[in-house]
């Protein structure tokens, strides 16, 4: 009985836990890191201001737990260990790779976009330096990619690994996906099927199947 107890108290706090993370997710997208108080998260939480200090301490420590959750999703899984990824690397066509990078890394992108304003407002605060670290493990991240695709095709004559890297960081970026999915507003899947034939042709010098 007290396991079934202490799992129950388990649950109830990480669902505590999400609903305060996704309160905070939507004003900090709303309205921007600086208007959005702990008061107004607490309130759209449906909790006690004392149990969102208390979970996260500070705003800037809530701040970048949001941010690692747009990342790992609520799974809680570095991108290197989500499915999209598994399935890139064991895929044995660099075609199929590419497909599943794209996707995989919009639905991240998805995510993340929307948190940009807030990001930008606070690039010279505390806070700003979560998306400065972000940043510099997106571009690790795109290097590894390269690696696992290079082993399924080899790059077009002309290009790096360096610069392999260096564009799927702009193609594949919430930048880039702000641009023209939220502000054009191009569907998700025409996005990802652009990125998909423009990773494969500039990269690889392949068309998709």
């Amino acid at each position: 009985m007290a396991s079934v107890k202490g799992q129950s108290r388990r649950e109830k706090a990480a669902a505590t836990r999400r609903r305060m993370l996704d309160a905070a997710y939507d004003l900090f997208c709303r309205d921007g890191y600086r208007a959005t108080t702990m008061d107004a998260i607490a309130a759209r939480a449906g909790v006690a201001v004392q149990t969102l200090y208390f979970t996260f301490h500070t705003k800037d420590e809530l701040f970048q737990a949001v941010h690692d959750r747009t990342v790992l999703g609520d799974e809680n899984l570095p991108p290197p260990m989500q499915p999209w990824y598994l399935a890139a690397v064991a895929a044995t066509d660099a075609r199929e790779a590419v497909r599943h990078i794209c996707r995989g890394v919009l639905s991240i992108s998805r995510r993340v976009a929307p948190m940009i304003p807030a990001f930008h407002e606070v690039a010279g605060d505390p806070a700003g330096e979560v998306w400065e670290r972000s940043l510099q493990l997106r571009h690790d991240g795109m290097i590894g990619l390269v690696d696992a695709l290079t082993k399924k095709a080899p790059l077009r004559k002309g290009v790096t690994r360096s610069h392999a890297a260096d564009a799927l960081y702009l193609l594949l970026g919430p930048d880039l996906y702000w641009t023209m999915v939220l502000e054009r507003g191009w569907t998700e899947r025409h996005f990802a099927g652009w990125t998909e034939r423009v990773a494969l042709h500039d990269l690889f010098g392949l068309e998709p199947l």
